[in-house]
């Protein structure tokens, strides 16, 4: 995705009249930024906390905002309305085909694409397939290893069919469903010529996403459950050594979670051909910062 077609900003304003910050609230001490303050201290009567905080994601023409303060939210729209018109919404339900729902109780956010996926199998006549537990209905290796034969036949009305259900599964893998950014990977690499046997084995990934659909990305704004702690982010990068047919690049991936749920992730080969497995793990670890 081109640098210049999404922008987060992320503004920290100081709600207590009384409190004096030593330090610029910041991502690192967000916990501090949401300490109660009391209602007679607030610079910002309806926000709680020390810190008001305004999220901007911003794609193409389509903003999304997050905030614990709706009258900076207010201040920040009247600001740009100088320069250009921006129409408010109210609190967010969808944005770029995913739907977002908060808890009132706990705050939790959780984001997932089932009417995406709903009308994908409705588009390909699948509304009726048994799922399946995995992306690949077999071995990973001897599904490469078909999609890697070459293709005798150029049908451009299959090629046109398989880049839209590749290109859909792209949509899904960015927003919602960081495990299949391997699968995904694979799929995407035939897009130029792609044969029968690549339609059917990404027809059959979507088996995988019927019954993977209802399971969502869900972050904790009050606990975190098992090892993670809230407010902190956590890393992980692997790799799988000359498993890529047939020039044998290796595979590295990388997901970094916060608040219990994945926020960021990826899944590619790498650019070069690395000579053992401790090669390709340093790689992983090094494209993942």
């Amino acid at each position: 995705m081109p640098k210049d077609t999404k922008v987060v900003f992320v503004k920290f304003v100081n709600n207590s009249k009384t409190r004096i910050q030593n330090v610029q609230p910041n991502l690192a001490n967000i916990i501090e930024a949401t300490a109660l303050v009391s209602e007679n201290d607030r610079i910002y009567s309806d926000c709680p906390h020390a810190a008001t905080i305004l999220t901007i994601a911003s794609y193409v023409d389509d903003n999304l905002a997050f905030t614990n303060c709706a009258a900076l939210a207010t201040e920040f729209a009247v600001h740009c309305n100088v320069k250009f018109p921006i129409n408010t919404e109210g609190p967010v339900n969808w944005y770029l085909s995913v739907k977002y729902d908060r808890d009132p109780i706990t705050g939790a956010v959780s984001a997932h694409q089932h009417l995406y996926i709903d009308k994908l199998l409705k588009k390909w006549g699948m509304e009726q397939c048994n799922p399946l537990p995995t992306p690949f209905p077999q071995k990973a290796d001897d599904i490469v290893e078909k999609l890697a034969e070459p293709v005798a036949i150029h049908d451009e009305k299959l090629i046109k069919e398989y880049q839209a259900l590749v290109g859909s599964f792209l949509c899904l893998q960015v927003h919602t469903f960081p495990e299949i950014s391997w699968a995904v990977s694979v799929l995407s690499k035939y897009m130029i010529q792609p044969g029968p046997t690549h339609l059917v084995i990404a027809k059959k990934f979507l088996r995988y996403l019927k019954g993977r659909k209802n399971v969502t990305l869900r972050w904790c704004a009050q606990n975190c459950t098992g090892a993670h702690l809230l407010g902190t982010i956590y890393g992980y990068a692997e790799a799988f050594f000359a498993d890529t047919i047939p020039h044998r690049h290796s595979l590295v991936g990388h997901v970094f979670m916060l608040k219990g749920a994945a926020i960021s992730w990826r899944a590619s080969r790498t650019t070069l051909i690395v000579f053992n497995a401790a090669q390709a793990e340093l790689y992983s670890l090094s494209s993942a910062t």
